[in-house]
């Protein structure tokens, strides 16, 4: 998907003037665009906004709507640095510029004004948002790292931002406003006690209580109560959107239209941002009809059903009440299953079940014995597992490393259990990797297991995301991954390596078709060169087979 073009729909030159209605197509004049308005208004705008008591505002389809068709592009209300940190980020002496948010030393280079730290001494900030900062006691260069680091939180500079909106641009303010808050919700939670002690009492303290005793007052916001400050913390949280710049560095943006979009575990659209521009473009990610909602997920679709329940409702503050989050299977995934626990012999082949998917207190049932367990035993069970998981994966774990985690998952998990898929995805792209088992040391058994292994993710994927929009970047890999696998096989079986390959470049082609659907960001782009690279040498190595074959 490429953002639309800056010439004009008609001559092709570039042009300033854009469509009003849609700002998708550009003209060069008012005649041209009135002489492209009949081809133009099938495709304007095909959505509208609508507003209920459950959902809120969201969006609908007007029209069909064909899959990768860009719906909508629009700016943001505002960009800022990345929203939630991790305890590494807060504490991290390297910090993103205040001007350009390019990676920058907390002790290096400082703006000569409001001394916050730039990656350059020629960078510049926004004025009126350098004049408030110049009103706290910046410490000194040479002061002790933790103290500048506890000065410079460059997360509540999001917060800043948007309160700046309301003096120089008033009607952005008042759509920042509009935004879903969810203030009586957030009190007395942990998320609303972080914020007051990181953000609302630092920004109030350190420089909005200052205001009063400025000489540029009157260009400086006149609200800046803590109640207000609270509410832009929960405007964000409930919808901001990650921004990926090309150099990986994360922003948070805020986007009156592509906020409205509602949430569902299993989306029909996607976006994409332009790093140049901060400009998000929201595509469809399936042919969507008349009527349709525009759906994108706020959570990681690869954990099961309570998992993501308690991520939304601990940051986006509701309970996702869509078909999957209902059904106990998962649209048949089972990725949330366990083995039936119950049965010490293991002769019970049954799967362990939430009664209830949307009650976190619910028991678990065996679908094929009587055996019903507590909620607080499977959640025990769950967490033990989820430590030996991320433990292993957050080093460089090897093929016999994994395999010897997933046998012993194996005996409490279903196969297809979202810990179990992490394992197989990370073991698919160690054998033919890892030294000593490269593809052509693999024994037929290895390579028949990473083709098992692949085929059994990419069914789960497609059960969870049959469009590959939310999981574009783990479906590329395993579909390289089974190409592999089968030119692999097609070097060994030369009676069958006609057919190997045409699976091959099957497979090859749909990869292509769906990395380009995270062609904004840094992973999917180097997954896309990886991609063009594998297209040649397969071709290269698809000829050098017919040519044997013409040869006998």
């Amino acid at each position: 998907m490429t953002f639309p073009s800056a010439n004009c729909a008609v001559c092709h030159v570039a042009a300033r003037l854009t469509c009003t209605r849609c700002k998708l197509v550009r003209y060069c004049n008012g005649e041209h665009q009135k002489q492209h308005w009949p081809q133009h208004k099938s495709c304007c705008r095909p959505f509208r906004e609508q507003e209920d008591a459950q959902l809120g505002r969201y969006l609908v389809a007007t029209q069909n709507i064909k899959a990768k068709q860009i719906i909508f592009v629009e700016d943001p209300l505002v960009v800022g640095p990345k929203w939630f940190l991790t305890d590494d980020e807060k504490s991290a002496s390297i910090v993103p510029c205040v001007g350009c948010y390019a990676p920058c030393h907390v002790d290096k280079h400082l703006c000569h004004n409001c001394r916050w730290p730039v990656c350059s001494v020629g960078c510049e900030h926004e004025k009126l948002e350098c004049s408030v900062l110049s009103l706290g006691n910046a410490p000194k260069a040479k002061a002790d790292v933790r103290v500048l680091v506890d000065y410079y939180r460059h997360d509540a500079l999001l917060v800043l931002k948007c309160l700046l909106l309301q003096q120089h641009q008033p009607e952005r303010w008042q759509m920042l406003l509009e935004m879903q808050s969810h203030e009586e919700e957030r009190l007395g939670t942990e998320l609303q006690q972080e914020a007051e002690q990181r953000i609302v009492s630092y920004l109030e303290q350190r420089f909005l209580q200052r205001i009063k005793q400025s000489k540029q007052r009157g260009s400086m916001p006149s609200n800046y109560e803590p109640k207000l400050l609270h509410r832009l913390c929960g405007i964000i949280e409930t919808n901001y959107m990650v921004i990926e710049l090309a150099t990986g560095i994360e922003l948070s943006g805020l986007f009156r239209q592509a906020c409205m979009m509602e949430h569902a575990c299993q989306p029909n659209c996607y976006f994409q941002f332009d790093a140049a521009t901060q400009r998000i473009a929201v595509c469809a990610g399936c042919d969507l009809k008349k009527g349709d909602h525009l759906k994108i997920s706020y959570t990681n679709i690869l954990w099961g059903t309570q998992m993501r329940q308690h991520h939304l409702l601990m940051t986006k503050h509701f309970s996702c009440r869509c078909a999957r989050c209902e059904d106990p299977t998962e649209y048949g995934s089972y990725v949330s299953a366990m083995r039936c626990l119950g049965d010490v012999s293991k002769s019970c082949v049954g799967v362990q079940l939430p009664v209830d998917p949307l009650d976190e207190h619910t028991q678990w049932k065996c679908d094929t014995c009587p055996m019903i367990v507590d909620a607080a035993y499977v959640t025990e069970v769950q967490t033990h597992m989820t430590e030996q998981v991320e433990q292993l994966l957050a080093g460089q774990p090897t093929a016999s490393q994994v395999e010897l985690l997933l046998a012993r998952l194996s005996q409490l998990l279903h196969t297809n259990h979202f810990h179990m898929f992490n394992l197989k995805h990370t073991l698919v792209q160690l054998y033919g990797h890892e030294p000593g088992l490269e593809l052509v040391t693999l024994s037929d058994l290895q390579l028949g297991r990473k083709q098992r292994l692949c085929e059994e993710l990419y069914n789960v994927c497609q059960q969870l995301d049959p469009h590959s929009i939310k999981l574009a970047i783990y479906v590329s890999i395993i579909l390289i991954e089974m190409t592999h696998t089968l030119e692999e096989r097609a070097r060994r079986q030369p009676a069958e390596a006609a057919a190997l390959l045409d699976q091959a470049e099957l497979r090859l082609k749909e990869a292509q078709d769906v990395v380009e659907k995270v062609q904004d960001s840094v992973a999917g782009r180097k997954l896309n060169d990886k991609l063009q690279q594998h297209l040649v040498e397969h071709y290269k190595l698809t000829l050098a087979q017919r040519h044997n074959q013409t040869k006998i």
